[in-house]
């Protein structure tokens, strides 16, 4: 993908997260918190931990990163599929696509940079007793 397109990605993006945004303080203008599926926030979770180390990691870190966020490499594959696909493997290391940069950017536009120190840890995110459709709040 040319610059060009990726920034009209990431324009494009903006601006649903915007719309969706404004939309919610039309509704609940004062509100702080969103509630987000914790399946979510686990995706989200490994997104940041391979941001983080650089965009790019090996697959024994990818599977570290999947088990400290409740996830297994057996599961991982709505990471790597379709055309929204937010992580590849090349040449025996797993980097974040353009796809996978926006997403996260979209959460982080969400949430706030914070999101992960403040509001969660890895070890409420790993606890299997909460499936991934329970819900959690999140401050903004």
């Amino acid at each position: 993908m040319n610059e060009l397109e990726r920034l009209r990605q990431i324009h494009r993006s903006l601006t649903d997260v915007i719309a969706q945004m404004e939309a919610e303080q039309q509704i609940t203008p004062n509100l702080l918190t969103r509630s987000v599926r914790l399946g979510d926030a686990r995706s989200m979770a490994v997104l940041a931990a391979i941001d983080s180390a650089g965009g790019t990691v090996s697959s024994g870190e990818f599977e570290m990163i999947l088990a400290r966020f409740g996830r297994t490499l057996r599961g991982a594959g709505g990471f790597f599929g379709g055309a929204g696909a937010s992580v590849r493997r090349e040449e025996g290391k797993l980097s974040l696509t353009s796809a996978g940069t926006v997403t996260l950017e979209k959460w982080r536009l969400r949430y706030g940079n914070r999101w992960m120190e403040e509001l969660m840890t890895p070890e409420a995110l790993s606890d299997r007793a909460y499936p991934d459709n329970s819900r959690i709040t999140l401050k903004a």
